[in-house]
């Protein structure tokens, strides 16, 4: 079968315009020395926090290849992607934390919808490079997985390898206004790995060991507290909400300290149909809350409150 990405692209995602402006960072992760080699994690940067990534592929003449000069560290308990990658077991089996795979966002299993089509990856869970002319791995464009942690990065893969590992990749996704991009023969290589932090050093949580300025910083320490900023922008993904789930994504590194962030709906009539408490356990990917609902189709306003934060935007139900 030909163009298998794009045809199920044109079914599912709509095409896309090409984006120049998205680039990839790699992350070097401290393994401990727990398995041979190191571990990296490679991510899409985009252009702002509105822009999302739900598909990384092969197609036509931009193919896909992550490649080695040792090879790639494949744990038994592991597979070729973060939905094998369970934290009980992890809990049992500490080196599964260090596993190669693939992903869209997501860094185990936990509301992972990860899909893939077109992929052989027989040769990669043999420890060899990943090539794919026509294939993709991907999410719904409008899952929450798909929305840009803090920073704008999406997590695209974690690879563990004794050589120096390298990678041409093509990415989609939406920006703000729900266009579709697409951005070809983007590259990465292990040897620009970076260590991953906060650099400003009037931060309260600066890393001198940091090389990479990740979102992080947390701004000046204020007597121990930490809080959002009255004047942070946040937005709703996806919006219109089309299911079960939604997220409320904020442009910078979300600290809610000791207490809880208050996210409520209110319909038309300004009745309180959803109210929810989070806290810190609950922030997803540095700056994101996942909100689960049973709201019917229709109009709502959702505010969010918190210590000296309280903002409200309005979305729309489909069903």
């Amino acid at each position: 079968m030909k163009n298998i990405f794009l045809m199920t692209a044109a079914l599912l995602m709509g095409f896309g315009a090409s984006a120049s402006n998205v680039e990839l960072v790699v992350e070097a992760v401290d393994n401990g020395g727990q398995v041979p080699g190191n571990t990296y994690r490679v991510y899409a940067v985009l252009p702002s926090a509105q822009h999302s990534l739900h598909a990384i592929f092969a197609a036509e003449e931009h193919v896909l290849n992550v490649a080695t000069t040792g090879s790639f560290f494949q744990h038994q308990y592991g597979s070729h992607s973060s939905l094998d990658v369970n934290e009980a077991i992890v809990g049992l089996e500490p080196t599964l934390a260090f596993d190669s795979w693939v992903t869209v966002g997501a860094e185990n299993n936990e509301n992972n919808n990860l899909w893939t089509i077109g992929v052989d990856y027989s040769e990669f869970l043999n420890g060899n490079e990943l090539t794919v002319t026509d294939g993709a791995w991907f999410v719904v464009p409008t899952d929450v997985q798909a929305a840009a942690a803090v920073g704008n990065k999406v997590l695209l893969m974690q690879l563990t390898t004794d050589g120096t590992a390298s990678g041409i990749l093509n990415v989609q996704g939406r920006d703000g206004d729900g266009n579709t991009w697409r951005a070809y023969d983007l590259t990465f290589s292990s040897e620009d790995a970076q260590v991953f932090g906060c650099t400003d050093s009037t931060a309260a949580n600066y890393n001198s060991d940091a090389t990479y300025n990740d979102g992080t910083c947390e701004g000046e320490a204020t007597n121990g507290l930490t809080g959002i900023a009255a004047d942070t922008e946040w937005n709703i993904f996806p919006n219109p909400v089309f299911e079960s789930t939604f997220s409320i994504q904020f442009d910078s590194e979300l600290v809610l300290g000791d207490d809880n962030i208050i996210v409520e709906a209110t319909d038309l009539n300004g009745k309180v149909v959803l109210s929810t408490q989070y806290n810190q356990e609950n922030v997803v990917g540095g700056n994101r809350l996942v909100i689960k609902h049973e709201l019917a189709a229709g109009t709502y306003t959702l505010s969010a409150k918190h210590r000296d934060f309280s903002s409200a935007q309005n979305f729309v139900v489909t069903r």
